[in-house]
């Protein structure tokens, strides 16, 4: 490597093994005037990357047992933000199985090696990594700003300056126009590399037109040659499945998502789907086995939490009936296991309520009855005692395992005194639905000019979905106009003020952004600033 260009370079090392790690870092020390930072604790990794910027990540893959690898230390450091597109990281693994290097590469490093490797090698990548990110920087830059016109501007003044990287910075450019909705602008580009070398998503990116336009067959019929052609691509699978639950075709669409996870069967977010999918089309069998991998995979990852077993347990309950009673006894030994482990690392009420009725119900498949119970009754008493502090989302699935309890009378009296089903005919009201109807009914008092109910009614629907952008921008212009009109208190301008943060910190739409750079001016002219 040019040593001129990497003097100044901040460099992590992850090893678990003491000789690999220190060869390492003896070799980095000679690359850089900076500090070397290293560690072999992998729980430690994202601490490290919030307190320092790093340029350079040297990142094992297997760092010891019960312990994060490093896909899942990756994923993490990407989706929570921890490292920018700046920093250059790459794998080093021992493992070269296909499962594991394509589960590595659908959490993009920009590089792995194979042990064993030499240091020229490993120079010859980092070298390859440096000149990409230099040449790409300000691009990265306007990605990592979440700002699609700059992005396509350094992406058209790069290629008129003839980039190395054509291919890459014509599949952002696309991408932006997609998400700005310029389909025409977008399809342009899909349609004249379509066929091009290494730009498979070209034909992703017509796929997607034409299942924004509802063309289904022709989507599918994309996503098919592209599976044909390029197997190994996995997200044309996971698209496949998406045009086929559109066409309703739910057993097609578990069946590809099977085939993918033969290919890639570390997929998380893949595994979970064709679990869901299994469970729809009655596939217990197959259900069971998906969420138990998806349990255990998730264990050390962001991915761990105790729906996870919940989903496991759930699928347990409708597959173990099928089984001698030998063999759902050990499946239900298992569950039960799960369910201890989940209450120990998650202390929230209604996962321990969740947990004594789930164990009721995997006691009532073996005929234990004592113990069945003594569950329920555990379960009870927790509900009785703590149900005003559940959330509507958390009774609703309380109250669906209490009717595969056969405790249909207690599971509606649940739902009745919460406000989850119609009192007059015990018709189930969802969620969404309630939080429609608070819209509405909010809007319709705005336009009555009654800002304080209409308030109360859309911060009802928000506390529903809190990440619902629109609901965020029409709670918004109620207040800024309650504001304006009626009352210049302080607590509404807080309110105001707090969501103006919440929704710039939100991906928007081009109108969505349009639309809040209206109301921070009216905010700006309420709050006399």
């Amino acid at each position: 490597m040019d040593k001129s260009n990497s003097k100044n370079m901040r460099y992590l090392i992850v090893d678990n093994i003491k000789p690999s790690q220190d060869i390492l870092k003896q070799f980095v020390m000679g690359l850089t005037n900076k500090q070397v930072d290293s560690t072999h604790y992998a729980q430690d990794v994202a601490s490290i990357c919030q307190q320092k910027s790093y340029d350079v990540i040297l990142l094992g893959y297997d760092l010891g047992d019960n312990q994060k690898n490093g896909q899942q230390i990756l994923e993490e450091l990407r989706v929570n933000g921890y490292i920018n597109r700046h920093c250059i990281v790459i794998l080093i693994t021992a493992e070269v199985s296909q499962s594991m290097v394509l589960a590595a590469l659908e959490h993009k490093p920009d590089h792995y090696l194979c042990k064993p490797y030499s240091l020229y090698d490993l120079d010859k990548r980092l070298n390859h990594c440096l000149h990409k990110k230099k040449a790409m920087a300000h691009i990265y830059q306007a990605l990592d700003q979440r700002n699609p016109l700059l992005v396509i501007e350094r992406c058209e003044s790069a290629l008129a300056n003839k980039t190395t990287y054509k291919t890459e910075c014509l599949g952002i450019i696309s991408r932006q126009y997609f998400e700005l909705q310029r389909y025409d602008e977008a399809k342009s580009i899909y349609m004249t590399y379509q066929n091009a070398s290494n730009c498979q998503w070209a034909t992703i990116g017509l796929g997607k037109l034409a299942l924004h336009e509802n063309k289904l067959k022709h989507a599918e019929e994309l996503f098919k040659l592209l599976i044909q052609d390029y197997p190994l691509y996995l997200s044309s699978y996971d698209w496949l499945a998406a045009t086929y639950e559109e066409q309703f075709h739910y057993v097609f669409a578990e069946d590809i998502l099977e085939k993918a996870l033969k290919l890639s069967p570390r997929s998380l977010n893949r595994l979970k789907k064709y679990a869901q999918l299994c469970v729809h089309n009655e596939n217990f069998d197959k259900a069971t086995v998906a969420y138990e991998n998806n349990h255990k995979l998730a264990h050390n990852s962001i991915h761990h939490c105790a729906d996870n077993t919940i989903k496991y347990v759930q699928a347990v309950i409708e597959h173990a009936p099928s089984l001698p009673l030998a063999d759902a006894k050990k499946m239900n030994n298992k569950a039960l296991s799960f369910m201890k482990q989940m209450t120990r690392d998650f202390k929230g009420v209604d996962i321990r309520i969740q947990s004594h009725l789930l164990g009721a119900c995997l006691f009532e498949i073996t005929k234990e009855r004592k113990l069945a119970n003594t569950e329920m009754q555990l379960g009870q008493l927790l509900l009785t005692k703590e149900q005003q502090n559940i959330p509507h989302d958390k009774l609703i699935a309380i109250s669906l395992t209490l009717k595969k309890l056969k405790k249909d009378n207690l599971a509606t009296q649940i739902l009745l005194t919460d406000g989850i089903v119609n009192a007059k005919d015990g018709t189930f009201v969802s969620l969404k639905e309630q939080a429609q109807a608070n819209i509405e009914i909010g809007l319709s008092l705005y336009a009555k000019k009654d800002y304080p109910q209409a308030i109360v009614k859309l911060r009802e629907a928000e506390i529903m979905f809190p990440k619902h952008i629109g609901i965020k921008l029409n709670l918004l212009q109620v207040l800024l106009v309650s504001i304006e009109e009626n009352d210049r208190g302080n607590k509404n301008l807080d309110r105001a003020k707090k969501l103006l943060v919440d929704v710039g910190g939100l991906k928007l739409t081009t109108e969505e952004s349009e639309r809040l750079k209206k109301m921070q001016k009216k905010y700006q002219l309420v709050a006399g600033i």
